[in-house]
């Protein structure tokens, strides 16, 4: 990758970020719904590949030998073959929490839309019905209780907005949350449960906001199901995968679950087609057309977030990385101490390699100084050194100290 970069946007993008990227020298193509159709032809020279939901397959990214980055305009990344992105030294980032307003502010209107029967009524008054009888039956939201699973960014934004409305919030207990969630969990009263079985008797509403990974695939089965009280409602505006739709269909026949889903198991590639779904001939199903992000605030909020991405990753630093480990690799570390001089580290690394051990992380810091100063290398390795190895690296020219550190 030079300093022009040959930017592939798959999808649909804002004219303000093409723009932006433009203005740098870039070259930005912004691929048509036919392109999309054939994308392996379309791809063969780009360094940087922005997708929001079109899949990015192992052909994709083996089409595209100069691939260096693809930006998720998003957050979830299960549309993207992350395993052949790392076998092809492909960073994948994506832009985390944009859009959480966004896809909380539908699940409410979701929710809403379902007790107040909105759908129908606007429904009947198109066909010039008046039936204030009918839609008077409704029961409120106030005190009525919403499980959420998955309490990330858009789980926090519904819990916030559900709890205005008067609702009581519970959700799983989980080690391991931050502490800012945490106490925002403990401010708004959200009640935690040790099982999901637990949870599901507990609520009148139960909203998915999960990845879609092979734990939760499929996860909203008949089992699921049969834990919810007869009448209560289910909101999915995060993956389609989530749900088995037929044991949905039978639940919402024999245990009168009302349902609102933003997403489906199975999505048109196109924007505008034609296009049914077996959930949609009953009375109990709301649905809207996977727009939980389409807001012109969450737009703007992912595109600056693309472009962003894409400027650090030009200067080495990408954000956000899904595919890099966050964790210690190795079996343990070294720090090497020495003057910031060329060749320094092609010495360390090639008395490593000549020692049969492999490096596996790296990081070198210089440290900041009026005149020359030195320089730290971490570098963590498939193997601890035995004492010759040390000795041979503590002897390289400019290497000021050689420290072994202890397994992660």
């Amino acid at each position: 990758m030079g300093t022009v970069v040959q930017i592939v946007f798959v999808d649909s993008t804002s004219a303000d970020t093409v723009q932006k990227l433009e203005r740098l020298g870039h070259n930005c193509t912004i691929l048509s719904s036919e392109q999309r159709l054939a994308l392996e032809d379309h791809v063969t020279s780009a360094d940087v590949v922005v997708v929001r939901s079109t899949s990015i397959t192992r052909d994709v990214i083996a089409a595209a030998p100069q691939l260096g980055l693809i930006v998720r305009a998003g957050a979830g990344t299960d549309t993207i073959d992350l395993d052949y992105a790392s076998e092809k030294g492909v960073y994948v980032c994506n832009v985390p929490g944009q859009n959480a307003v966004a896809v909380a502010e539908l699940t409410l209107g979701l929710i809403l839309a379902i007790d107040r029967q909105i759908p129908a009524a606007v429904s009947d008054l198109n066909r010039g019905v008046w039936n204030k009888d009918t839609y008077s039956r409704a029961r409120g939201l106030k005190g009525q209780a919403l499980g959420i699973l998955g309490m990330g960014k858009i789980g926090l934004e519904v819990t916030v907005r559900a709890a205005s409305f008067g609702l009581s919030i519970h959700t799983l207990a989980r080690s391991g949350r931050d502490q800012v969630t945490q106490q925002k969990l403990e401010q708004l009263d959200v009640h935690l449960h040790e099982t999901l079985e637990e949870l599901l008797k507990a609520v009148d509403i139960v909203s998915l906001h999960l990845p879609l990974t092979d734990e939760t695939r499929g996860m909203v089965d008949a089992q699921f199901l049969s834990h919810l009280r007869h009448g209560a409602m289910l909101i999915n505006t995060s993956r389609g995968g989530l749900v088995n739709e037929n044991d949905l269909t039978q639940a919402m026949a024999d245990r009168d679950i009302r349902v609102g889903l933003d997403v489906y198991s199975s999505e048109p590639i196109s924007g505008s087609e034609d296009w049914n779904t077996s959930l949609s001939d009953h009375a109990n199903f709301i649905g809207t057309h996977h727009i939980g992000a389409s807001t012109d605030q969450a737009r703007q909020a992912i595109a600056d977030g693309v472009f962003e991405a894409i400027g650090e990753y030009q200067v080495g630093v990408p954000t956000n990385c899904v595919n890099i480990a966050g964790r210690p690799l190795g079996e343990c570390a070294i720090t090497v101490r020495h003057k910031d001089e060329v060749g320094v580290l092609a010495g360390v690394l090639s008395c490593l390699r000549l020692a049969g051990i492999n490096v596996q992380q790296m990081r070198n810091e210089i440290f900041e100084g009026a005149g020359p100063t030195a320089a730290i290398a971490t570098i963590r390795l498939s193997q601890a050194p035995n004492p010759e190895t040390i000795e041979i690296l503590e002897t390289l020219d400019n290497v000021l100290r050689v420290d072994v550190l202890g397994a992660s």
